[in-house]
């Protein structure tokens, strides 16, 4: 620093400022923090000091203490080959211009390049992905195809018609048949699934996303775990397709038992839909695991040409694979083997209450500086007795061989 004699209180603060803004732009090092207390040193040797200087001298000693605990050693990074052969060029051009001149030569040496003159710190080093790795989760497919809406009781009741009336032709002058039809009311019960988990306030604190990630975290769990429960549902859990409970009908061969010729899961599938169709409603979609769809798409003729146009586009348009109109959902939750087609219009899933967060304190919470994040949802799932007949549940393996003809 210049002698400091003759500056005034404001230009002696200035310049200490700007000194400290121009090292703090970057991470300091041992060596800043060195030349910033030789700078401090000069002025504390101030013969004439006012009550400002004296009080801004202290304040920056204290901004220098709080830098030294962050300031760095300079770090070493090895150069590349072509990095290291670059700047040892750089560095002896003179040397080669007068040794071109003569016609003599030179010897460069890279050994030891580094770039620990040239660059201090890490951060222009390291670029920051802010995109989470986030674990994978299952597609979904069956919720957003379902008949699905809002209750507000414990249970939702529906009334199911068990006899329906008929007419019958009649002489003239005999008396009409009578009409009985009876009806009775059917109760589904709500459930509750929820998850939560713990976390420190200061990690909430100190990662300004983590958050976000953990509500959406578990929200896409709950999501995960509804989705599963649509197919096979836990113990006291909601109605999933092929629990015994739902009571949907399985397969029956019919009239194509031992028929069809090298029968195949396209072959099964139509014939599935034909039971469904006998039965006066239309299949929408047909859900089975991602290998059963391969081992559907891979299957080959006689004369090794392939039984569905897996290469065609869809008839859509938007890429979903379609067996005789019906779309097919791939879903992992589906057991490999196991399948299900049918109107999902007739699976009714009702929300009591939505996915739903909420934050508090559990137990020693307060004690261990910890939150609690909750995520839980109430809803049902059934399908109505005389709309069952609208899906088919079954093993592919005894399927196919009970159409196969010998």
């Amino acid at each position: 620093m210049e002698e400091n004699t003759n500056l005034k209180t404001e230009e002696v603060i200035q310049k200490l400022d700007n000194l400290f803004n121009e090292k703090m732009q970057n991470v300091p090092t041992q060596e800043d923090v060195a030349g910033l207390k030789s700078e401090l040193d000069s002025l504390k040797s101030l013969e004439e000091k006012s009550q400002e200087i004296e009080k801004s001298i202290a304040k920056f000693e204290g901004r220098l203490e709080a830098m030294s605990e962050k300031a760095v050693t300079p770090k070493v990074k090895s150069m590349s080959l072509s990095e290291g052969l670059f700047k040892t060029y750089a560095d002896n051009i003179e040397t080669i211009k007068d040794a071109v001149e003569k016609g003599g030569k030179v010897n460069l040496s890279t050994k030891g390049t580094t770039i620990t003159d040239s660059y201090t710190g890490d951060y222009a080093l390291t670029d920051f992905d802010s995109e989470v790795d986030r674990v994978v989760r299952k597609r979904y497919g069956i919720l957003e195809n379902s008949n699905t809406g809002q209750t507000t009781g414990k249970f939702v009741t529906y009334v199911q018609q068990e006899v329906a009336s008929g007419g019958d032709f009649v002489k003239e002058g005999f008396a009409k048949t009578e009409g009985e039809p009876t009806w009775k009311e059917v109760s589904e019960e709500v459930k509750k699934i929820a998850q939560y988990v713990k976390v420190s306030k200061e990690m909430l604190e100190d990662l300004s996303f983590i958050r976000a990630e953990i509500d959406n975290d578990l929200i896409t769990g709950l999501r995960e775990s509804i989705e599963s429960a649509l197919i096979t549902a836990p113990a006291n859990g909601i109605n999933g397709l092929l629990d015994a409970g739902m009571g949907l009908p399985v397969f029956g061969a019919g009239s194509f038992a031992n028929d069809v010729p090298n029968a195949s899961i396209t072959d099964l599938l139509r014939v599935v839909m034909a039971q469904i169709e006998g039965e006066n409603f239309t299949p929408t979609h047909v859900i089975m695991n991602p290998e059963d769809i391969a081992k559907l798409q891979l299957t080959k003729g006689t004369d090794n040409t392939y039984t569905y146009p897996m290469f065609l586009p869809t008839q859509d348009g938007l890429g979903e694979m379609r067996i005789a109109g019906m779309r097919v959902i791939s879903s992992t939750y589906m057991a490999q083997d196991s399948y299900c087609v049918g109107d999902l219009s007739k699976l009714n899933v009702r929300f009591r209450n939505n996915i739903e967060l909420s934050v508090g304190l559990d137990t020693d919470d307060f004690t261990k500086n910890m939150v609690t994040i909750l995520a839980e949802a109430r809803l049902v799932s059934y399908v109505k007795a005389n709309q069952k007949k609208a899906f088919v549940v079954g093993t592919i393996s005894t399927d196919v061989a009970s159409i196969l003809k010998p």
